[in-house]
């Protein structure tokens, strides 16, 4: 008879692969902080702000409990996760024992390939003003609503601005 793997018995009964139980094991290594991110983004609410996916959670979670606390505090300083490929290069410089905050800075603050300036606003005040319809719907849908309605406001006022 084969032995069977925790691993793979929690695969079959869940229907998962073996490597996507593997990474959800991975994740406990998390600080509950970067691990509530990632709760956030695959399991909650995917409009929230910030998001961290699986693989790169995976990524980091091989950082140290301070390493990670410390890229926390840079994730909260600068109001960005990181993606993939800067997990990767953050993971590395832990490997090499040289991960500082200016390092991740230096890391998060590099342009991502879908990643355009942005311009934030105060959620709440947002929110105080569009239909609680639109508010439902994800964050593109919402950022595509303002546009439009930003274009429409400048069709009715094309006179007094330009």
């Amino acid at each position: 008879m084969q032995k069977v793997t925790s691993v793979e018995l929690i695969a079959k009964v869940s229907e998962e692969s073996r490597e996507q139980v593997r990474r959800y094991i991975r994740l406990t290594y998390l600080i509950p902080e970067l691990l509530k991110i990632v709760d956030d983004t695959v399991i909650h609410d995917k409009r929230t702000y910030l998001t961290l996916g699986i693989t790169t959670a995976v990524e980091l979670s091989y950082l140290n409990k301070d390493e990670q606390k410390l890229l926390f505090a840079s994730i909260e300083y600068e109001d960005l996760t990181p993606n993939r490929a800067q997990a990767i290069k953050i993971r590395k410089f832990s490997e090499k024992h040289k991960l500082t905050f200016d390092v991740i800075e230096k890391i998060l603050d590099e342009k991502k390939g879908n990643q355009n300036d942005r311009i934030s606003f105060n959620k709440e005040k947002i929110e105080e003003v569009l239909p609680k319809v639109i508010l439902k719907r994800d964050k593109r849908y919402i950022e595509q609503y303002i546009i439009e309605a930003i274009k429409n406001y400048n069709k009715i006022n094309k006179n007094i601005f330009y």
